[in-house]
């Protein structure tokens, strides 16, 4: 007898990357004829790990080193003092991680994970990957390298039995879930009807609490000649009493537009049967529960991200319901690990939709079953909350995404072009995310807050609350904007608090003076050091990721070692034990 029990594989993803490394290989051990579960970190019936004996893990690194937001609930397990050392001793393992080599703790998630299974008795099924993000061959060459590691493996320490050949690769596997238009006709599925249903969704999946919020005020702060258009979004909770502090975050659930919604049904042929009641069967867990009165319309609005760029799995199943040859042999050119470059020429650079890959490949047909593995979960999108903590009403800052890509396509966020309909007394629903950010923050140090850009809010939220609870705490903001009468956020707030001497305000304007917040914390260097260094102030950045934490953390590092006369490698691990005692946070997406 070969071996049958499940390989588990388990997925630690923020943005869906990881998640979708996890779903090739498993479609890749599926084709092996290897009995598979997969899941996120928190998924996972913890209790399982002691039955099974085969457990990949794929994890990217999430803010500072920590944990995906999906897999904080397993880390937590993991880290019990009382776990006995033997614990994995049954368990054979391996890991994969995806970095980027530009952050201090690059792979440091998937590192800490390997390792602790190592302490807890697991013997290493293979040697773990690490994928680098700034490599030129990018991630896709170290998975592949490591893909062929433990597939080699798998069939020297688990075979299966030699009367089992592999599923040839053109063969369809069977679909994990059912979709069911049911016979009985309902009611026209207007715009209406299905935000009232997205209002009441089930709660039968998940265990996060959904709150209703009424929209208050749904105002721009930038001028109407800026190429930006960012929110205030002002919200009130009409059914709890709000608990929230500096850093906490609220997800937002969006839908498609309904217009690309009609046009997909359209184009794959399923009018007569988009407003039937939808009944699903299999294992689909959705966050925030599925919708009321679900129909295929409703789901696809709600539940599919017919708007995000396929990724490589997307074209590994899409290729095998192309009726046209042409189009079938491209599309499973895209699936193939070495063509990375074909792949990301076509679909990441100029940020095709799924949607117009549909529109483009006319013979793809979707089979109803296969839907919801072909094209991923909408998933809840993430909002720092700029506003103190209230009982009841929150403010969002959120800059509305529109841009052209190189083929000069018009693309808009699918979330901030939903939030952008948004009128007063509307009604939504939302979820509270803990970050715990504040923790850091808990005392009566001097606080230095650099914050391009939308990367303002949390601090606003921080600088309001500390202005209440801490007044004698020295507050210096480093703000970063283009221009200061078109997109200074805040900056009449900012200018009313230094008058009244509770902030220190030092804001940069790119496109006047052509300083960046780097060079104006290097310009204020006597200032920046002497809180730091002299006076233990904590350090709280905050912004989009890309090269502007680098050459902040840089800039950091120079003023250290200019102003103390120390040397590069002692300013560098100055700021390193900052972050590590937690007076150095950094929030970036």
């Amino acid at each position: 007898m070969g071996y049958r029990k499940p390989i588990v594989i388990l997925y630690g993803s923020e943005t869906g990357n990881s998640e979708d490394y996890a779903y090739c290989l498993s479609r890749k051990l599926r084709y092996e004829r290897y009995v598979l579960t997969v899941c996120s970190l928190d998924e996972f019936d913890l209790k399982e790990l002691l039955d099974i004996n085969c457990l990949i893990i794929i994890c990217s690194t999430a803010g500072q080193g920590e944990i995906p937001r999906n897999g904080r609930k397993f880390w937590r397990f993991m880290l019990k003092k009382r776990l006995p050392s033997d614990l994995f001793s049954h368990l054979k393992f391996s890991s994969f991680g995806l970095g980027d080599s530009s952050y201090p703790k690059y792979n440091s998630a998937v590192r800490k994970i390997h390792a602790r299974f190592l302490q807890l008795g697991a013997k290493e099924l293979c040697i773990r990957g690490e994928g680098n993000e700034q490599a030129p061959e990018g991630v896709d060459a170290f998975y592949t390298a490591w893909e062929e590691i433990v597939l080699s493996s798998l069939k020297t320490q688990f075979p299966l039995s030699v009367s089992l050949l592999p599923i040839p690769e053109t063969e369809l596997l069977e679909p994990a879930t059912l979709l069911k238009p049911l016979t009985q006709k309902k009611t026209l599925d207007t715009e209406a009807n299905i935000k009232m249903d997205a209002i009441e969704r089930h709660m039968e999946y998940h265990s996060e609490k959904l709150m209703k919020f009424v929209v208050l005020e749904n105002k721009r702060l930038t001028t109407v000649d800026h190429f930006q258009d960012v929110r205030l979004l002002k919200l009130e909770c009409i059914d709890c009493v709000l608990s929230y502090e500096p850093g906490d975050l609220l997800s937002l659930y969006p839908a498609n537009d309904l217009r690309d919604v009609n046009a997909l049904i359209e184009l794959q042929g399923w009018t007569n049967i988009a407003d039937l009641p939808l009944q699903i069967d299999g294992p689909i867990k959705v966050q925030g529960g599925l919708i009321k009165n679900l129909t295929l319309k409703s789901f696809i609005m709600h539940h599919l991200d017919i708007m995000s760029i396929p990724r490589r799995s997307f074209f590994s199943l899409a290729w095998h319901f192309a009726s046209d040859q042409m189009e079938q042999d491209k599309l499973r050119e895209f699936s193939k690990l070495n063509a990375s470059e074909q792949l990301y020429d076509y679909a990441n650079r100029p940020r095709r939709s799924i949607l117009e890959v549909l529109q483009e490949f006319s013979s793809l047909k979707i089979p109803l079953n296969y839907l919801p593995e072909l094209i991923p979960q909408l998933k809840p999108r993430l909002f720092s909350i700029s506003s103190k903590p209230d009982k009841s009403i929150i403010e969002l800052t959120i800059a509305i995404v529109e841009y052209k890509t190189i083929i000069r396509r018009l693309r808009r966020g699918v979330c901030t072009r939903w939030v952008k309909t948004l009128n007063s007394g509307d009604l939504i629903v939302s979820s509270l995310v803990k970050n715990r950010m504040a923790h850091n923050f808990m005392n009566d140090r001097p606080i230095v807050m650099i914050g391009p850009g939308t990367g303002i809010a949390p601090i606003k939220s921080l600088i309001e609350e500390s202005i209440i609870n801490a007044p004698s705490r020295p507050l210096c903001l480093f703000p970063g904007h283009r221009y200061s009468n078109k997109d200074y956020l805040y900056g009449q707030l900012w200018s009313q608090l230094e008058r009244e001497e509770k902030l220190l305000v030092f804001p940069s304007f790119s496109r006047e003076n052509s300083a960046y917040v780097q060079d104006t914390l290097y310009k204020n260097k006597d200032l920046v050091n002497r809180l730091i260094v002299f006076e233990n102030a904590s350090i709280f950045l905050c912004g989009s990721s890309g090269k502007m934490p680098s050459q902040v953390r840089l800039t950091l590092e120079a003023i250290f070692a200019e102003m103390n006369q120390w040397t590069e490698d002692e300013a560098r691990k100055y700021l390193i034990a900052l972050e590590d005692k937690g007076s150095y946070v950094q929030e970036t997406w």
